[in-house]
């Protein structure tokens, strides 16, 4: 079951390879079918094996021989990897099928963000469906409406964060996609482990802000790769930051 599981996430870490590289240029990803990025030949079936595909090609296109870029194996083998770490840890219960929508989430959004610095609307709605109904399934109704509030409260707190940084900075402070997706952590954690989520991000971003600003002398940082990151990060170890909330509120 867990080699199952470990190749079931890299033939899906393909296709969110795919979704993120393809939806920002308005390409379709159901009917196009794959090709090469640098000659555009149509990829037969067996070029298109995860991982197995990169290393008998020796990464290389089939057709005009040309690199290909080391990011698909390395997105096909995380997300393999993180599958079957989410199987280790949960094993199948609401924790690991939710875990699998974090995860796939936050590999979308580290690959669209970092590269057109866009967090895509379609992901964040697929994932808030299957959210919807992981919880209603497991916990009915009153569990999803509550959920939703603590979606609808850290959005709004969000879009607070926005507007004072537009009045501080005079500019776009925080990427609308970013607001969005911050529902979605809400919706996931609630309004409380959320809040630790968009702080810890901040902390997580930093470094590389500093960096970025330092060596490229760019002021505009994806931040929604450090609030999937977050997001990862907090759902595996909530207990822990439970615990931690309690002792520092004394409960």
């Amino acid at each position: 079951m867990a080699v199952f599981i470990f190749i079931i996430g890299l033939v899906l870490g393909s296709f969110y390879l795919v979704i993120a590289k393809r939806l920002p240029k308005g390409e379709d990803v159901l009917i196009t079918r794959s090709h090469c990025d640098s000659c555009n030949h149509t990829l037969k079936w067996y070029n298109l094996i995860p991982v197995f595909s990169y290393i008998f090609q020796r990464g290389k296109c089939s057709f005009c021989h040309k690199k290909i870029s080391s990011l698909n194996i390395i997105v096909e083998l995380s997300c393999g990897t993180l599958f079957l770490i989410g199987y280790l840890l949960f094993g199948f219960s609401y924790n690991f099928f939710m875990y699998l929508i974090v995860v796939s989430l936050m590999l979308i959004i580290f690959i669209s963000d970092f590269i057109y610095m866009i967090i895509l609307d379609s992901p964040l709605v697929v994932a808030f469906v299957l959210i919807i109904i992981l919880k209603f399934s497991y916990f009915g109704i009153n569990e999803v409406l509550t959920s939703i509030l603590s979606g609808v409260l850290l959005f709004c707190s969000m879009l607070l964060v926005q507007k004072f940084g537009e009045l501080v900075f005079k500019k776009d402070s925080l990427g609308g996609g970013d607001i969005k997706f911050s529902f979605i952590i809400g919706l996931i954690l609630g309004f409380k482990l959320g809040l630790v989520t968009l702080i810890l991000s901040t902390f997580l971003a930093l470094p590389y802000s500093v960096a970025s600003l330092y060596i490229s002398k760019k002021s505009e940082v994806a931040y929604g790769p450090f609030l999937a990151g977050a997001l990862v990060i907090v759902f595996v170890f909530s207990d822990k930051f439970v615990h931690l909330l309690n002792f520092i509120f004394m409960k």
